[in-house]
């Protein structure tokens, strides 16, 4: 027999050393295969278990009932979009373009409008106030900028008639966000140092998830007594357009509460031994005062500043909704508490 070279021994030698390497992994991996098909295995079970089981999974009755309850909240949420997000007097969605020239006349005729009936009913305004709109005091808008001008027109007219019937003390400013003007770069300035516009409120309108409306903001300020600011309010949250107030800012006209010692100069018993002051419950002065009823409260005037924005419905939510069965259109699911945000969202 030939002896073996050392070369040939090295190669017999390394050969069974890769087999039982090759031998062992194998024998593990198998086992860890046997392991995973064990578990995938019980997991099937327990699925298969839970599916015959558990209601909520997706059934054919389950999906059945599902659409069902859909449909039920459609047409209950119908009649509310109808009359409340797209009343029958809401006309912001008929807007169209309209030629530049007899835009800026309905602009003039609707500022004429609302001074007649400012100067009727007592109310201060600035003089040459052009309600948010002194930018097209002499100059006519863009045929592409109609549509949204039309719309803000729209709202400060409502805004403005709301004011005039409540009524208030006087209309110091209307404010509007500048949509006809391009959007600014990220951290732009709004305006040139000394050009500030006192028209403008410096933002834009805003469109919510999917377009299901946009929001466009307004500032007005104003003098009013208290009862009249209340009658603001509610009929701002009564119009029909959808009107959500963002921020109210209020300063009193009397900064500090009478003090005692004017008591009498207030009720003008001043002298005499008529002294309200320390006077026991009931008595009654020796001689009538010589002024009116004087309010110690709630005569005050109140400077108000309020941010309100005008809700533009479009709709039902282009990413999250599809037609369902038995309803009309596909209206938008959750709308009716859109109008009860009128606090602030």
């Amino acid at each position: 027999m030939k002896n073996l070279s050392r070369f040939d021994l090295g190669m017999i030698i390394a050969f069974v050393i890769v087999a039982l390497l090759g031998g062992g992994a194998w024998y593990y991996l198998s086992g860890q295969l046997v392991s995973a098909q064990g578990d995938a295995s019980a997991a099937a079970g327990e699925f298969d278990q839970y599916t015959k089981k558990e209601v909520y999974l997706p059934t054919g009755s389950n999906v059945k009932t599902l659409q069902a309850d859909i449909d039920l909240m459609t047409a209950q949420l119908d009649p509310l979009v109808k009359t409340e997000l797209q009343a029958p007097e809401n006309q912001l969605s008929a807007i169209q373009p309209t030629d530049t020239v007899q835009w800026k006349h309905q602009l003039d005729d609707e500022v004429k409008s609302l001074d007649n009936e400012a100067k009727i009913s007592g109310i201060a305004i600035p003089s040459n106030f052009y309600y948010g709109f002194s930018r097209y005091l002499n100059t006519n808008p863009e045929l592409a900028s109609t549509v949204v001008l039309s719309k803000q027109l729209l709202a400060v007219k409502e805004i403005t008639d709301i004011l005039l019937k409540a009524p208030v003390r006087g209309i110091v400013r209307v404010k509007r966000t500048y949509e006809e003007d391009p959007a600014l770069a990220p951290g732009a300035p709004m305006f040139q140092p000394g050009h500030e516009d006192p028209d403008q409120l410096p933002g834009r309108s805003q469109e919510a998830s999917g377009g299901v409306y946009t929001s466009y903001p307004f500032e007005v300020q104003f003098d009013a007594k208290t009862e009249g600011f209340r009658k603001v309010v509610n009929d701002l949250m009564q119009s029909h357009y959808v009107f959500v107030i963002r921020s109210v800012m209020v300063q009193n006209s009397k900064l500090e509460s009478p003090k005692v010692a004017d008591l009498d100069t207030m009720a003008g018993t001043t002298g005499g031994g008529n002294s309200l002051i320390n006077s026991s419950p009931g008595a009654v002065a020796a001689s009538q005062p010589t002024v009116g009823v004087q309010y110690l409260f709630g005569d005050e005037t109140l400077h108000i500043r309020m941010r309100v924005d005008l809700i533009d419905w479009h709709g039902i939510a282009t990413d999250t909704a599809t037609p369902t069965r038995g309803s009309r259109g596909g209206r938008a699911n959750g709308t009716g508490a859109s109008r009860a945000a009128g606090g602030g969202e």
